[in-house]
This record gives structure tokens, sequence and C-alpha cells, in this order.
């Protein structure tokens, strides 16, 4: 193991865990710094946890609250907001086995490991794909409430359907019109969400489990 890394690792121990002439195994140290990074994963996890029931509370209030005719938006929402919930349930779990102080370390952590790649991996490519598949079936809610609400003009008198045509921001513009800019903004939204989640993921996630298995290759080392 090189001098820089036993520098870098031992910067990371805690001042109560060095103590003079006491002799920590370097197996020990790894095994700490590990700890320290599965840490910050478990942060990170429990953030979007919180960004994600605030976002999603807050839109399915405003939603049920203030715009009824749209109230399918507020169970798409509430549909992803549980599938979400389901993997941090999992990941969450994953993440207290691999605390474990009990365990042995290297075939644990690197199985577990594994494991975590799995999930972060899904949890890209099902993000990246979930995006444009809501925005699309948001955006099929939005527009089939526009057409029942014109063709519920019919029947009201001239003066009042001022007031009502002003409620769908849809009947506002042509079919045709309305499609392209849709598609459009749907293309723009599909990219943009590959390269944010790619962004995100890799800094909540990717940085910390490139760390581990760096962690692993030295206890392999050190073994």
């Amino acid at each position: 193991m090189e001098l820089d890394s036993l520098k870098d690792i031992w910067k990371n121990l805690d001042e109560t865990d060095i103590r003079p002439g006491s002799e920590v195994p370097i197996s020990s140290m790894l095994h700490k710094r590990s700890q320290g990074t599965i840490a910050r994963l478990k942060r990170n996890l429990n953030r979007e946890l919180i960004a994600v029931l605030i976002i999603y509370s807050l839109t399915i209030w405003y939603i049920t609250t203030f715009q009824r005719m749209y109230s399918e938006l507020a169970v798409l929402l509430a549909l992803v907001g549980g599938a979400f919930l389901f993997y941090y349930y999992r990941k969450s779990k994953l993440l207290k086995q691999m605390e474990c102080v009990a365990c042995e370390v290297r075939s644990n952590l690197k199985q577990q490991l594994g494991t975590l790649e799995k999930y972060v991996r899904f949890y890209f490519i099902a993000g990246t794909i979930l995006t444009p598949l809501a925005y699309f079936a948001a955006g099929i809610i939005i527009l089939f409430n526009a057409q029942e609400g014109n063709s519920h003009l019919v029947d009201v008198p001239l003066e009042a359907q001022t007031s009502v045509s002003q409620m769908p921001i849809a009947q506002h513009i042509s079919n045709h019109r309305f499609f392209i800019v849709f598609l459009s903004i749907g293309a723009v939204l599909t990219v943009g969400s590959y390269f944010l989640n790619r962004w995100l993921i890799g800094k909540l996630y990717g940085q910390h489990i490139q760390k581990l298995k760096d962690l692993l290759m030295q206890m392999d080392e050190e073994a």
C-alpha cells in the first residue's frame, strides 16, 4: 500500500481511536473508513427522502385543493412517490446491513456493494425513463380535461364561456400547435433528465460507491 494512501486513511481516524503507543491494524482503519463512507450514503438517501416528501406532498395538496379537475395528476404523483418509498426502504435496509461491525468485512461488503450498485443503476434507469413517461401521462390528463371542458361550453351562455375558458391552459392553444410544443418539451425533458440524473446520482452515490471499491481493493492488498 502506498504511503500517501496510509496517510489519507490515518487522517480519517478519530482522535479517540489513536493513543500513544497503540498499534492500529490497517484492516481496522479500512473498516472505519468504509463505515464513514456508508454513513454519507445514508445521509444523502435521507436528504433525498425529505426532499421528495416535501415536494410531492405540497404538489399533491395544491392539486387536490385548487386544481381538482386534474385530480388524476395527484394519483400519478402518489404512485411515483410510493415507488420511491419502496426503493428507499430497500436501499436503507441494505446500507444498515453494510454497517454491520460484527460481519466479516471483505466478503459481506463486496457482496452488498454489488447489490447497492444494482439498486443505484436501477434507480438511474427508472428515473430517466419515468420522467418522460410521467410528463406524457400528465399531458394526456391535462388535454383530456381540457377537451372535456370544451364540450361543456356548448350549453353554457356566451358570457359564462369567457370565464370558463380561462381555466384550462390547453384550451387557448390549437391542437396542432399544442402537440408540437408538447412533444418538443418532452424531448428536451427526456434528454435533460438523463444528464441531470447522471450528475445527481453520481454526486449522491456514485463517488461514494467508488470509494468503497477502492477500499475493497486496499483490503485485498492488505490481506
